[in-house]
């Protein structure tokens, strides 16, 4: 018990002392004050229609994985299940993708791992986006983060992404069966390859990874692009090629499982990364610098995102749906 209570609270307190020193070098005080500067309609307005659009993306590709992959289940028959998904990986990450794998089981009766194993594939995909993301944005602009160089961490990092991808494919597909002796097999191999969890890897062909990787991509260049946006809204300037070279690199920074959904790394990541090529609201006469604008547009971006996905998970929990996600004897995972 003890293990797992600090497994669960290490991340927030990671995330705390990382937050805690960067509120060291900026002060709240400045960080509130920049957000004076924040046009409030014009972020909130762009907030929702954001939130809204990555969320029709996610249902949309989610569900074309789980009809490719599972059972046919159709983008309306999925929307509910991941609304409250989010809302209960807000929590916890694996709580909310296990709601939406109990509601799906319960509703269209799709097999529990069936639908983790989807969730996961599309995971992936995200990762080898933010990874690819990352490696172009690395030959954009010198990085630095604490003095540290970070474009040969992060070119490494593709490199050897690229090679993980290929031994995956070989792996997943059965290369490696149809090119080493017999006497070299594993029945490992096939016994992983026949479990439900795994069943989109060992199907999904090149062609599948492409074509859903494509679909995925209007995802990552909202992501991506919003904090030019975000940096506007709050009266402050950012060349959009420095917000495409670095913000990839903060969420490949993020996906460093430290705290909890990137919270803290991100933010310090962000910070250190832009703070030299952000221009200050003019109107704020010298009183607000980037880091501040940065950290408070970063927070603020974050709670606003939070409170979306909180209040479209509860809107369907109250619409009726809220004993499917509940899970009973009819839902023990096979």
């Amino acid at each position: 018990m003890p293990k797992k209570i600090l497994k669960n609270v290490l991340p927030w307190l990671v995330a705390a002392a990382l937050l805690f020193y960067l509120f060291t070098k900026v002060p709240p005080e400045q960080v509130l004050r920049s957000l004076h500067h924040l046009h409030l309609p014009s972020f909130l307005g762009f907030g929702v229609v954001y939130f809204l659009i990555i969320l029709a993306l996610d249902t949309w590709v989610l569900s074309g994985v789980l009809s490719r992959f599972a059972a046919p289940v159709s983008f309306r028959e999925l929307l509910p299940a991941r609304c409250v998904s989010y809302l209960l990986a807000l929590l916890n990450y694996n709580a909310g993708q296990a709601g939406m794998a109990v509601y799906l089981k319960r509703t269209r009766g799709l097999s529990f791992f069936k639908t983790l194993g989807c969730i996961f594939f599309v995971t992936v995909v995200d990762l080898y986006w933010v990874i690819a993301m990352a490696f172009a944005g690395s030959f954009l602009m010198d990085i630095h983060l604490q003095g540290f160089q970070l474009q040969d961490w992060v070119r490494r990092v593709a490199g050897i992404a690229l090679i993980a991808f290929v031994l995956h494919l070989a792996f997943w597909r059965g290369w490696f069966g149809k090119i080493l002796p017999a006497r070299l097999h594993f029945g490992i191999g096939d016994w992983l390859r026949g479990k439900h969890l795994f069943q989109p890897f060992h199907h999904a062909t090149v062609a599948d990874y492409f074509k859903i990787a494509l679909a995925r991509f209007p995802i990552h260049a909202a992501i991506v692009s919003s904090l030019w946006f975000l940096i506007r809204f709050a009266g402050g300037t950012v060349s959009f090629r420095d917000v495409v070279a670095t913000v990839p690199i903060v969420l490949l920074v993020g996906t460093i499982p430290l705290t909890p959904g990137g919270l803290g790394a991100t933010q310090l990541a962000l910070v250190e990364l832009l703070k030299d090529h952000v221009v200050p609201p003019p109107a704020a006469h010298g009183s607000v610098g980037a880091a501040e604008l940065l950290l408070a547009v970063s927070l603020t971006w974050m709670m606003l995102n939070y409170l979306l996905k909180a209040l479209a998970g509860l809107i369907f929990l109250r619409g009726g749906s809220r004993e499917l996600f509940q899970e009973g004897p009819d839902a023990a995972p096979h």
